[in-house]
This record gives structure tokens, C-alpha cells and sequence, in this order.
């Protein structure tokens, strides 16, 4: 009878190398077949050692923590338990491509062999079972046919012996599921294991101690080495559009790739133009169009992730790329899914799983950019219907009416109106009990606010000076004036076309004021004559008085301080009369800058005093804090330093407590100022410091300012000013 181990093997694939005869060895090993994708070296008894782990990329960069990690697979293993490490991570972030690197780079620790496969979990064919792969595991190994005609359960006991203490590593790549994995596991802890996934297998981990390894994308500077390196000397020449086509790949080493081969595949032209043509692309994958082999574009490594999720999960993946922001959280989610918190959740927790969404830090979530632009791609008109005629908008009408909620805490005592919604319940309300929760709120969203005014749909005209309006509060005590002037001007648009007067001049005041808060000041005089001028022909008292109150601020920066005096005592009277109080406040405290410009400190000091106990009946810190800020430049400027410095460290409690850490800042400086000219370096620098902390983390430009007068304490020089009125 013939030994099974005799006889031919079967080919099952196609070969890709020459049969290779091992004399000494008394057999004749087929080297190079391929069964069911799996290489095998051998084919019995004495086969040569399975060194079958993929070409590694020619080029690679960083990775430092995740080597590191992988690393840990050379330490002394625990009993019983072969080592486990996942590197699990969205599709094109080069998960392959760390492991054969790895695995080449320790090949020496694992004497006895290297195994590997491709799953293909993801990909135009379909994944491969445990037992085809373990077939051809068994092969690789030497061992007969007749190891791989029984059942799954047989074939992974008969595997596990083969390696029982050996010492092999054993790569799994592309795996779909941990049940496709589980089988191709040695039960040998002398033996290693690195199993690549685009999802994160929980189920993995159950029974096994497995290492994880999440593998994002590459940063700025690895992008840029990686493309260098690729692209080679012409990257030199043109440095900078090197850089911005680093940047349009977005930390995707397959990206990078692709861009390096587009070129190189032009030696006649410029880098630069390739550049130039993504700008003018119809969409941010099409760099990423494969010339000749369709299967390594862009498009289509992500269609492998996208095409195998339920229909429920592909739409909210789709729904979910159209969100205008860079990151959301769960209730944004939910209204831009239209589902419930409980439905959203297990989505987004399907969609992480497959990493086509990101969990971020703070319970918010990100999708990286390409795949956005991928998911724009799928269905455009997603979520539309006769009651929702835009897929997003649910989404708008959450947020302004979110915002609006935010906007009556952070400043109670203005304006409001009704909302211009769909009057659609939202499913999940973040928290917006305290001021805290309400700054907490903004402070992540403002930017996906601005966002939602650029949509220019007249669908939304509305609902967008709405939500510009419903921003002003915020912008003001915060201090993001590039946000509050684009949002305003693109909402003015939209007043214009619905042919609002009203609306038209709310908004002009209010983008006046942004252009004021900028140094402007002529184009904010512009919008604050226009919007009195709407208020005079819509017959509006309370509006014209609000205009002529702005156009006073602009008067006092110009100068004319006499007559932006007369402006605010004409507004004043107004606000008396009818009892509108925070205004009345305001128009003081304005008052008293001008008084205090015409060296009339004494009537400054009464109008801020007034103001700021008005304030503080009211409840309104932040008016506190810029009334108590005016009071200490009055009294500095009459030569009462001690009440100035009381004065600024109010403002610097009220500032904090309203969350403005503009305010706190300025208080500082001035404080610092007092300190300095008294000959108290030490306090002087604290304060100073403080400041310019607060003032860097807004990215204001006072921070240059205190930087030099810090610089200049260092030196000797403190310099002296008198309070800044702004």
C-alpha cells in the first residue's frame, strides 16, 4: 500500500514557482502551489520550513508605537495560550503591510516556520473557510492528505499538533469575523499570532487573550516621508505641492501610494498640476481612479467594507457622510438618522465595529475624510422625502432648536422667537441644565454650526439667520470671530433671498458687530446704517434704538466721543421707557467708555457702577464682568489703583464664572499692569502668564501683546498702561 504522504498532491490552484527536488531527503517537494490561497512549501515528511509571509513593502514609515506593540509577542508567553495580537483598523491604513513588516523583521524568532493567509474577508471573492485554510496549513507543514479529510473540528485538533512547541508565527490577514479565525488558532504558546481585521472581532477575545492593536491613520509627517520616499527627487523641487497632495490623501498609505504612482506615471509634468486637478476634481476619490487595475482604487477597497453590512447599516453609513462636521455625537446622530437613541446606537456601534466610523475621545465620533467623500458618493438624495424634502433636514432643525436651548441659558435675557422648525421631536437631548453644560455644548459644535449655514439651499434660508442668529451670544462671550462673521454673512444671504427686512436687519447688527469685534470698524458703520435703515422703514423702535446704541460703539472708536454720547443717551431713554433692562445696562456701561475717553471718570464711574449692580440683580456674570472691567479703568484713570485692582479682580471672578475666558484675560493684563507699575515683578508676571495662557488658547491676537509686555518684565521694561477700553 502506498503511504498517503507518497502520494502526488492534488493541485488545487495554479503554480506559481518550479518544483524544487530535495535528493537527500528522499522526496520530491512541489514548492510554489497554491491551495485554496494558501502557499505551500511542502508536501510531506521532511517538507522545507513554510516561510510564506507576503513580499513587504519596499517603503515604510513610522509605526513606532505599533511595532512596539506587536513586540510583545517575543516576550516569554503565559501558559498554555499562544500569543494573540489584532491589528484591527479601517480600510487602506496598511494593517497588511505592518504585519509582513513585523513578521520579516522577527523572522529569525520563529525558527520553525512563518504561515500565512489571506482570508479575504474583504474583497471581490469570498472569504475563505477554516477548512480550505487549514488544509492548506496542514500541506505547508508536511503533513499527508489524509490530515485534511475530516471534519472542521478534526483538521483544527491535527493543526494544533503540528505545532505543539513549535515556534511559529502565524499570520492571519483579512479576517471577516472571529468565527473564521477561532479553527486557525495553534494551541501552543511557543507560537505567535498576528491576525489583521477591518473590524474589531470582539468575539476574539471571549476565550482567548488577545492584544489589540487600532491602526489609524498616518500623521503629518510620516505622510509627508512616505511620499517623499516614493515619489523620490522631484519631491525636492516642489515641496510645497508634495505637501498639499500629502494632505489630500489624509493619512491613507494606500492613498499616498496611488498619488506616488499618478506621479510617477507623468515624468513630464509638474506635481503641481496634479494638484491643480484635484481642486477642480467633482470629488476628493477621483486622484484615486486605478489606471489599469481596478481592484486597488480607492473606491473599490472601500465598496468591500460598505457591501457586506446590512441594507439598515449601508444607509445610516451613507446618512451619517453627510453630516457637515468634522466629528458628531449621538444625538446629532440620531436626528440625522431619524431613528431612535437605541437604534442609533447599535448602527453606530456596527459602523465602529467595521471601522467605518471613529469613536473619539468625549462620546463623539469621526469618519476620515476619503471615506466621507465615499459615502457622499452612494446615494446622494439619501433620507429625502415629501415631509423632509433635504436628507438633512432633521439634522438643521436639532441643532438650531439645540442651539437655541444653549443660547437661553448662556444669555436669558435676550430676544427670542419663534423657530422656524419642522417641529419634529428630537430623540436625544444633550444635557443643557447649567450654564456649564450649555458652553460645554458649544464649545463642541460651533464648528458644525457654521457649517450647517454654508449649506446654500434655499430650503434652509430661514432656519439659517435663525441659527446665526441664535450664535451671536456665544461668538460674543467666546470670542470666535472668524466663525461669527462667516456664519452671519452667509445667513444675510439668505435673509436677502426670502426678502426678510426683519431678519435683514437683526442680522446686519449682529455681523456689525463681529466686524466691529475684528478692528473693521467701517465696514461694521456699513451693516449698522443698513440696519437702521431697515428698522425705519419697518417702523421698529426697539431696532432703531439698537442700531443707533452700535453706531455709537463705532463713533467711540473713531474718536467722536461727544457724539457717540448723544447716541447711546437716545437709545438709553428708549430702553427706559420700555423697560428693557440688560439694554439699559449695556447702554451705561457703553456710556461710561465714552466718558472715560473725555476724562469725565467720575460720571464713567457712576454709569459702571450702575451697570454692573443692574447686572448682577439680573443675574448675568458676563455683563458683570465687562461692567466691573470699565469700572477699573475709570477708577485707574483717576488715579485709584487700589479700587481698580478690586474692580479687575471682580472681573475676573465674573469673567470665569461666565465662562468668557476672554474677559478673565483682560482683567488679567490690567491687573498685571497695576502690579508692575507698583514695583511687584513677581505678581505682575503671574498675572501676565495667566494671561497670555487664556488669550493663546482663544488664538486672540492680545496674546502677542502680553507676550512682549512679559518679555519685557523679563528685561526691565514693563511699560505702563493705563486700562484698555475695547
Amino acid at each position: 500500500m502506498t503511504d498517503p504522504a507518497d502520494r502526488p498532491v492534488r493541485p488545487q490552484g495554479h503554480e506559481i514557482t518550479n518544483a524544487v527536488n530535495d535528493t537527500s531527503a528522499g522526496v520530491v517537494v512541489q514548492a510554489g502551489r497554491i491551495y485554496g490561497g494558501i502557499q505551500v512549501t511542502g508536501s510531506g515528511p521532511g517538507a522545507e520550513i513554510p516561510r510564506q509571509l507576503p513580499v513587504s513593502a519596499g517603503l515604510f514609515v513610522g509605526r513606532a508605537a505599533e511595532l512596539e506593540e506587536l513586540g510583545s509577542l517575543l516576550r516569554p508567553p503565559s501558559a498554555g495560550q499562544p500569543r494573540i495580537v489584532l491589528i484591527s483598523g479601517p480600510a487602506a491604513t496598511g494593517k497588511t503591510a505592518l504585519a509582513a513588516f513585523w513578521g520579516h523583521r522577527v523572522a529569525a524568532d520563529f525558527p520553525d516556520g512563518q504561515l500565512y493567509v489571506d482570508l479575504r474577508g474583504f474583497g471581490p471573492a469570498e472569504p475563505l473557510s477554516p477548512l480550505t485554510v487549514l488544509s492548506g496549513f496542514l500541506r505547508a507543514l508536511g503533513r499527508s492528505l489524509a490530515a485534511e479529510s475530516g471534519p472542521l473540528e478534526e483538521r483544527a485538533a491535527t493543526f494544533r499538533t503540528a505545532l505543539s512547541g513549535s515556534r511559529v508565527l502565524v499570520v492571519l490577514d483579512n479576517a471577516s469575523s472571529a468565527d473564521q479565525v477561532r479553527p486557525l488558532l495553534p494551541g501552543s504558546d511557543t507560537c505567535a499570532v498576528v491576525v489583521t481585521s477591518r473590524r474589531r472581532l470582539s468575539g476574539l477575545g471571549v476565550h482567548h487573550a488577545v492584544r489589540t492593536v487600532a491602526l489609524g491613520v498616518l500623521g503629518d509627517a510620516e505622510s509627508l516621508a512616505l511620499l517623499n520616499a516614493a515619489i523620490g527627487q522631484r519631491a525636492a523641487a516642489e515641496e510645497e505641492s508634495v505637501g498639499r497632495l500629502a494632505a489630500h490623501c489624509a493619512g491613507l498609505p494606500l492613498a499616498l501610494r496611488i498619488a506616488a504612482q499618478k506621479v510617477a506615471a507623468r515624468p513630464a509634468r509638474s506635481i503641481a498640476s496634479l494638484v491643480g486637478e484635484l481642486n477642480g476634481s467633482g470629488t476628493g476619490l477621483d486622484l484615486f481612479d486605478g489606471d489599469d487595475d481596478a481592484s486597488s482604487t480607492l473606491r473599490s477597497v472601500f465598496s468591500w467594507s460598505y457591501r457586506g453590512l446590512p441594507t439598515a447599516v449601508r444607509d445610516a453609513f451613507a446618512l451619517l457622510a453627510l453630516h457637515p462636521g468634522d466629528t458628531f455625537d449621538l444625538p446629532s446622530a440620531t436626528a440625522l438618522l431619524g431613528t431612535s437613541g437605541d437604534e442609533a446606537v447599535r448602527l453606530l456601534r456596527r459602523l465602529s465595529d467595521s471601522h467605518l466610523v471613529d469613536d473619539t475621545a468625549g462620546d463623539r465620533f469621526a469618519m476620515h475624510d476619503l471615506l466621507r467623500s465615499y459615502g457622499r458618493e452612494l446615494r446622494p438624495a439619501v433620507g429625502a422625502s415629501a415631509h423632509n424634502p433635504h436628507p438633512l433636514g432633521g439634522l438643521y432643525d436639532y441643532y438650531l432648536s439645540t442651539a437655541d436651548r444653549a443660547g437661553r441659558v448662556i444669555m436669558p435675557y435676550r430676544h427670542r422667537f419663534p423657530l422656524e422648525t419642522g417641529g419634529r421631536p428630537i430623540a436625544v437631548e444633550p444635557p443643557m441644565t447649567s450654564r456649564a453644560e450649555a458652553l460645554r455644548w458649544l464649545d463642541a459644535e460651533w464648528r458644525t454650526l457654521v457649517a450647517l449655514c454654508r449649506l446654500d439651499d434655499p430650503v434652509f434660508d430661514v432656519r439659517r439667520w435663525q441659527l446665526a442668529y441664535t450664535l451671536r451670544d456665544y461668538f460674543y462671550l467666546a470670542k470666535h470671530l472668524d466663525g461669527w462673521s462667516e456664519s452671519h454673512c452667509l445667513a444675510l444671504a439668505g435673509c436677502e433671498r426670502v426678502g426678510d427686512r426683519r431678519a435683514e436687519a437683526m442680522t446686519r447688527n449682529n455681523l456689525g458687530r463681529a466686524l466691529l469685534e475684528t478692528g473693521r470698524v467701517e465696514e461694521a458703520a456699513r451693516q449698522y446704517r443698513l440696519a437702521h435703515d431697515r428698522f425705519a422703514e419697518l417702523d421698529d423702535e426697539h431696532g432703531l434704538s439698537d442700531s443707533l446704541a452700535n453706531l455709537a460703539s463705532v463713533r467711540r472708536r473713531q474718536g467722536a466721543y461727544a457724539e457717540a454720547l448723544d447716541l447711546q443717551q437716545r437709545a438709553l431713554d428708549v430702553y427706559r421707557r420700555t423697560r428693557a433692562m440688560r439694554k439699559v445696562g449695556i447702554t451705561l456701561r457703553s456710556m461710561a467708555k465714552a466718558e472715560i475717553e473725555l476724562g469725565r471718570t467720575a460720571d464713567a464711574t457712576g454709569h459702571a457702577t450702575e451697570a454692573m449692580t443692574l447686572f448682577s440683580a439680573l443675574g448675568l456674570d458676563l455683563d458683570v464682568a465687562q461692567s466691573a472691567y470699565t469700572l477699573g479703568v475709570a477708577l485707574e484713570r483717576d488715579g485709584d489703583d487700589v479700587s481698580a485692582a478690586r474692580a479687575y479682580e471682580r472681573a475676573i471672578e465674573f469673567g470665569r464664572g461666565a465662562g468668557s475666558r476672554y474677559e478673565e484675560a483682560r482683567a488679567l493684563r490690567q491687573l498685571g499692569f497695576l502690579y508692575a507699575a507698583a514695583g511687584h515683578v513677581d505678581a505682575a508676571r503671574d498675572r501676565w502668564q495667566a494671561s497670555l495662557d487664556l488669550f493663546a488658547s482663544l488664538g486672540a491676537s492680545d496674546a502677542d501683546a502680553v507676550a512682549a509686555q512679559l518679555a519685557g518684565l523679563c528685561d526691565g521694561r514693563p511699560g505702563s498702561v493705563g486700562g484698555v477700553l475695547t
